[in-house]
């Protein structure tokens, strides 16, 4: 009997987390690895996360959980694998969950041996 093959499009969920740490946002992955992807800035009460690498339009949000959740809403798998494979891991000692953070799933695409084999897109 042979085996059923996922679809092309199947996916693994992968967890990330954004932290707020004073002025500075960070983001963990799955393997617990850390990084600094940005600003946290705060003006007249209301907060906005400006990230280091390809800046997004946000507007700004009454608390930093609602920041992050709206940052976190516009990231994508490849983009945070982008940075978590380029950026060095930040030192940081104390208690993470203590800070004021989000945690969200994406879509991690499969490798194309463990789909239909063809490329996402044919020209």
């Amino acid at each position: 009997m042979a085996s059923k093959q996922p679809a092309a499009s199947a996916a693994l969920r992968a967890t990330f987390r954004l932290f707020a740490n004073g002025e500075r946002v960070l983001a963990q992955n799955v393997d617990g690895k850390l990084i600094d992807i940005g600003a946290l800035e705060t003006k007249a009460g209301r907060h906005t996360v400006r990230l280091d690498v390809d800046p997004l339009e946000l507007q700004p949000s009454h608390s930093v959980e609602a920041a992050l959740r709206a940052v976190s809403s516009q990231l994508s798998f490849d983009y945070l694998d982008g940075l978590f494979t380029s950026e060095g891991p930040v030192d940081f000692h104390g208690d993470l969950f203590a800070l004021p953070h989000v945690e969200w799933q994406l879509d991690e695409p499969l490798p194309r041996e463990l789909t239909d084999g063809k490329p996402p897109h044919i020209f």
